[in-house]
């Protein structure tokens, strides 16, 4: 199944946040979507087109760039391969996007409730049941390099439940401490067949012994337990890449993050 699944299905994914006044703005301009925030951060800032029409693209485009040339901040955008295959990325680097952009693999597989997900020794993970636990964005922001305020948004805005998305985090720790080292965010994407893991992370004084596989394979088999069957990730580093291929993880295109800056 998931030789069927496309990079472009996975990108589509990703858009599912919607706004949240004072914290998420959904852009809201025709041939493109995406978020925003009063948070100057430019992570926080994202868009991708939803046409393959180049001249209703490039006006999108010019839309965003203006908008937040005006408000002197960065944002980024993210393409996949019918970008490409619709010569859409050359708009990008006209407008000043700086390059080369960052490679994203976009991975899948199948999923089932065969999926062995009992955890290493000396590893515990368990689903969130406090959404305001401050400790769990705090370690998403320290792992992506973000101020704790850019984890929080980031992190209501996930847990905000919709038509088109909603989502559970898990946490895990080591040994017999309770204190969480490493969290995860599993997506329901509407009520289709697929999840989206977002945001795994460790935190770097934590890592090699086990916790970011054990959340991986905790939230498919919890996600294959709700009648999912399909799980998607983007994947930002050799070694994510590496990690999850290990896990069953197949890569099935490319995606490209390109940045915008004042």
């Amino acid at each position: 199944m998931t030789n069927r699944v496309t990079a472009q299905e996975i990108l589509e994914s990703h858009f599912t946040l919607v706004s949240q006044p004072g914290a998420i703005e959904v852009f809201d301009i025709d041939g493109a979507d995406g978020w925003t925030s009063p948070n100057a951060h430019p992570a926080l800032s994202l868009a991708r087109w939803a046409t393959t029409d180049k001249e209703k693209a490039a006006d999108a485009l010019d839309q965003l760039v203006e908008r937040f040339k005006k408000d002197g901040r960065g944002f980024d955008w993210m393409t996949g391969p019918r970008c490409a295959e619709n010569d859409l990325v050359p708009l990008l680097k006209e407008r000043g996007f700086i390059g080369p952009p960052l490679d994203i693999a976009a991975m899948a597989r199948e999923i089932s409730t065969e999926i062995e997900a009992t955890p290493p020794d000396g590893v515990k993970v368990w689903k969130v049941e406090d959404p305001k636990d401050h400790r769990i964005w705090g370690i998403m922001a320290n792992g992506f390099d973000v101020s704790d305020d850019v984890g929080e948004v980031f992190h209501n805005a996930y847990l905000n439940r919709t038509a088109r998305q909603h989502s559970q985090v898990y946490a895990a720790s080591l040994a017999d401490n309770e204190e969480p080292v490493a969290v995860g965010y599993l997506s329901y994407i509407g009520d289709g067949p697929s999840v989206l893991l977002r945001v795994s992370t460790t935190h770097a004084g934590s890592r090699g012994h086990g916790a970011y596989r054990a959340l991986v394979t905790r939230r498919l088999f919890d996600a294959a337990k709700a009648g999912r069957t399909k799980a998607f990730v983007h994947a930002y580093s050799e070694g994510s890449r590496r990690g999850l291929g290990d896990l069953g993880f197949e890569t099935v295109g490319k995606l490209q993050l390109h940045r915008w800056r004042p």
